[in-house]
């Protein structure tokens, strides 16, 4: 079937995805959740400002207001859970953030060259998989070629199947991080929790029906592990299609092996000799465009000649071996230069009505498809009736590349010009990091930076590791000097200077000397051991009680009521006078009765924060523990101020009237424990129960320190010992406060 140009309407850009949808469940989707990512290339800037707060459903813009933004983003983080996966090579300092992790991989002999992201809220998991790197040109300039697959537990939910095939594929690839062991577990934690959810939806089918079209597959890429044989994308695509005889391959990729033996040929090309090919298969290649020359008008592409004497041998005496250069900006119908980085391969058999098309991040390379050499590479696999049309376009149309199809070239009419640089996948001809660096730990709460190492690998002649700005005021961290030979010893700790705790540790930066002399450097990236070693925002270190209470009182969230507090600062008109308003015109502020009354509405809005939080145990241990709006940064502000002192209003209330109002966020936390816990699934409650009992036990010790050895009216004394007890009578008694006034 001839080939044909079809125009297609501008589809939504890559960031939409990272939304959630708006119409497929009735209800919404819920809270996010968890977010699990790969790629090669990596701007964590870019991942941070324009994708995590599509995926969090952030209100405030960086750019607007930055203030606001932090401490939205800060508190969204605490609540969901996110992993990145990058290339040990591509490792990205510049993250801002330690709230989530970004795990070093290092594949052996290859790179880690897979992008999947896999977007989970409440209800829906959504799995995008495709060619685009987590950088501002695989999102925003580049051609790219992306699949997003919703999941949920409807029948109309795509089978779960390539959801769990994708997921064993990322814990696979966990087995090769670089990353200290705590934040590796996390991540598989992450994998097991979108796999509990998918168990649980049994409304939703398991696989695609034998028959059953459109379906797709994974299609993936790597070496050995463990006694697991090599996978090859190409293999699977292979026995995908089976043994039905191919009419028309379709191959697009910006690159190829870069140095095939002009004796074998192209040994991509040659392995597709293993497919039965049709007397009148046709071969249609698309290739990037390079710009012409004076000399040689001729179209000119970056790749080898023995590439397209490959190319003309395996198709010119068949249907022919067809040849689309693609210039950055085709004229008349783009108005900007876009890089081609789609990788797709299309077999199609038109008698038997039959097409496969596998997209995603494999390059026409013996690394990308996997053919005796291995990257990690990750692809969708589809397959549908070749001359079906689903709105308006075959499976093919769907690449939305601007070829005009009857323009293709023969093989003699383009020039064929090795490229100067390295492919895309190929490894970096530069030393790796040693083995003998294991991980590295950053307690921002301490200050204390932790080097993991193995003692079992060969330690390099001599190396330092140092924080990535290389100043007078940047120390040597660790050196070999530091380690002792044959003490046993597996993990060195750095004490950062009292002025620099609290700075974001992301990557340390190893220099070592090879036994030849030569020096290299390599990033050894940093994460944290747990929550409990992250300082909050900054906005958040000067909070008192009574902000605290304003802020719930409001209704409004912390990064909402932060903007307002900020327009007020900034405004230059003036309040009305107290004595224009009748309601304003005595301040009953002090009043302590007033006091108590508003500090319950502030008990209300926190109860409203802790149940709207989506139930899972990392949630709500951040909401009850670290929360700076939460039960126990109140309590502690209430008997101390940020700084060790007493401040505001609290200052003013008594022994007795303290633990009275502890009392009432106490009961207010043990009322709230069973209605979360119901709401969270079997696997949680007991975590999530944990976090209760914590919270509770601590709320007690402080109310305890407050009593100490104070009188307290009887009934108030009898409320106190219930509250303090393990009775299970706790929440029944309401005492009335004596000398309230």
């Amino acid at each position: 079937m001839p080939k044909k140009t079809k125009r297609q309407a501008d589809q939504p850009p890559l960031t939409h995805y990272w939304t959630p949808p708006e119409t497929i469940i009735d209800g919404g989707v819920g809270a996010p959740c968890v977010c699990l990512a790969t790629t090669y290339e990596f701007d964590a800037p870019f991942f941070e400002a324009e994708l995590l707060p599509r995926f969090l459903g952030l209100k405030f813009d960086e750019t607007e207001n930055e203030s606001s933004f932090l401490v939205e983003r800060e508190e969204a983080l605490a609540l969901a859970s996110v992993s990145v996966l990058v290339d040990h090579s591509r490792f990205d300092s510049t993250q801002t953030t330690l709230r989530w992790d970004q795990l070093p991989i290092q594949i052996p002999g290859g790179i880690q060259h897979a992008k999947i992201t896999i977007l989970g809220w409440e209800r829906l998991t959504r799995l995008i998989i495709g060619s685009a790197n987590l950088t501002r040109s695989g999102y925003r300039k580049n051609r790219e070629v992306f699949a997003a697959l919703d999941f949920w537990n409807d029948p109309d939910s795509v089978p779960l199947q390539v959801l769990r095939d994708s997921l064993a594929l990322i814990n696979l690839m966990l087995d090769w991080s670089r990353a200290a062991p705590k934040s590796v577990e996390r991540a598989r934690e992450r994998v097991r929790r979108f796999r509990r959810r998918a168990r649980g939806w049994r409304d939703a089918p398991a696989d695609f029906t034998p028959l059953e079209r459109p379906r797709v597959a994974l299609a993936a890429t790597h070496p050995a592990r463990d006694g697991q044989k090599p996978r090859s994308a190409l293999g699977d695509v292979f026995d995908l299609w089976g043994k039905r005889p191919a009419q028309e391959i379709t191959v697009v990729t910006p690159f190829t092996a870069p140095d095939p033996d002009a004796t074998q040929g192209d040994p991509v090309i040659n392995r597709f000799g293993d497919l039965k090919l049709s007397s009148d298969c046709a071969g249609w290649l698309v290739t990037p465009e390079l710009p012409t020359t004076p000399d040689d008008p001729r179209m000119r592409v970056p790749f080898p000649e023995v590439f397209g004497h490959s190319w003309s041998q395996m198709f010119d005496s068949r249907g022919g071996a067809n040849v689309n250069p693609l210039p950055l900006c085709v004229e008349d119908r783009e108005d900007r230069n876009r890089a081609l980085h789609t990788k797709c391969i299309s077999i199609e058999n038109f008698d038997s009505d039959v097409v496969l098309m596998m997209i995603g991040s494999s390059n026409f390379t013996p690394r990308g498809m996997g053919l005796g050499t291995y990257n990690f590479e990750a692809n969708l696999a589809f397959q549908d009736r070749a001359k079906t049309k689903r709105d308006g376009m075959r499976l093919v149309d769907r690449l939305r590349l601007p070829v005009e199809w009857d323009d293709a070239l023969e093989v003699d009419d383009v020039v064929w010009q090795t490229p100067d640089e390295l492919a895309e996948d190929e490894p970096e001809p530069v030393p790796v990091l040693p083995a003998f660096f294991g991980s590295a730990a950053y307690s921002q709460t301490e200050g204390v930076i932790t080097l993991q190492f193995d003692p079992n690998q060969e330690q390099p002649v001599s190396w330092t590791v140092r924080l990535p700005e290389k100043t007078a005021e940047s120390p040597i961290l660790f050196s070999s000097r530091t380690v002792g030979e044959g003490d046993g010893s597996q993990a060195l700790t750095f004490q950062l200077p009292e002025a620099m705790r609290g700075v974001n540790v992301v990557a340390l930066v190893v220099e070592w000397e090879d036994e030849q002399g030569n020096i290299h450097h390599a990033k050894l990236g940093v994460t944290v051991e747990s929550e409990a070693h992250l300082l909050p925002a900054e906005q958040f270190l000067k909070l008192n009680a009574d902000t605290i209470i304003d802020c719930l009182i409001s209704g409004k969230s912390p990064a909402q009521w932060f903007d307002q507090q900020n327009r007020k600062q900034q405004s230059t008109g003036t309040a009305n006078d107290a004595a224009v308003e009748s309601l304003k015109s005595v301040d009953t502020s002090a009043y302590l009765l007033f006091r108590v009354r508003r500090f319950g509405r502030a008990l209300t809005g926190m109860a409203q924060r802790i149940q709207k939080t989506v139930p899972l145990p990392g949630a709500i241990r951040y909401r009850l523990l670290k929360d700076p709006f939460g039960p126990l940064s109140l309590a502690r502000l209430m008997t101390s101020g940020p700084r060790g002192e007493t401040s505001g209003w609290c200052a003013t209330l008594d022994s007795e009237h303290k633990a009275f109002l502890l009392a009432e966020v106490l009961l207010t936390v043990m009322h709230l424990q069973p209605k979360v816990a119901r709401k969270a699934g079997k696997k949680d409650r007991t975590a999530i129960t944990e976090s209760f009992d914590s919270t509770i036990q601590e709320l007690q010790q402080i109310m305890r320190s407050v009593i100490g050895d104070n009188h307290l009216p009887d009934n108030l004394r009898t409320y106190i010992d219930h509250m303090l007890s393990d009775r299970s009578d706790t929440l029944n008694p309401q005492p009335q406060i004596q000398n309230a006034g």
